[in-house]
């Protein structure tokens, strides 16, 4: 009995006092940051203080480099294909030093499609449609906007160049 109340007692002050510490430690680790102050500069500042962005701007701005779209003010035009110029120079420095991740990705992503397949065989073997829309349906469905937001900064760059299309 008293051996239950002790262990009771060390559980309940792990929880309260050791958990929040070791969160807290772990919170305070240079892994966790974003951006890395070493290896990346704060791009978002840098290309509103470069250009002179106010708020309304940067929104606009983020919005025609993540999704694509085409502005028509010839400074916020700038702005977009600056920023995704250097948007896509750092993701090739990144891809450049560490060339061992993008093999890793690339392997985690064939297993991934291996065991979906075998998964959408199963379940059409033991004709359970369910588990075959899910397992169909669902990937398409956060792939497609992970694809739009990809292509983004190139497309910005592309409609962003040159004059506006009247």
């Amino acid at each position: 009995m008293i051996i239950a109340v002790v262990v009771a007692w060390v559980a309940v002050v792990l929880l309260l006092f050791a958990l929040p510490v070791l969160a807290w430690w772990v919170g305070a680790r240079d892994v966790w940051s974003r951006p890395g102050k070493r290896t990346e500069p704060d791009l978002y500042r840098e290309m509103v203080r470069r250009h002179g962005l106010r708020p309304a701007e940067i929104a606009e701005v983020e919005g025609a480099l993540t999704w694509g779209r085409e502005l028509d003010d010839p400074r916020l035009r700038a702005a977009v294909v600056d920023w995704a110029q250097t948007l896509q120079q750092l993701v090739e420095e990144r891809r450049a030093r560490y060339p061992r991740a993008r093999r890793v990705a690339r392997l985690l992503w064939l297993v991934w499609v291996v065991l979906a397949v075998a998964a959408l065989a199963f379940a059409v073997a033991r004709r359970e449609w369910g588990r075959v829309f899910n397992t169909l349906f669902w990937p398409l469905v956060l792939a497609w906007p992970m694809s739009r937001a990809v292509g983004g900064p190139r497309r910005a760059i592309e409609r962003n160049s040159g004059a506006p299309a009247s």
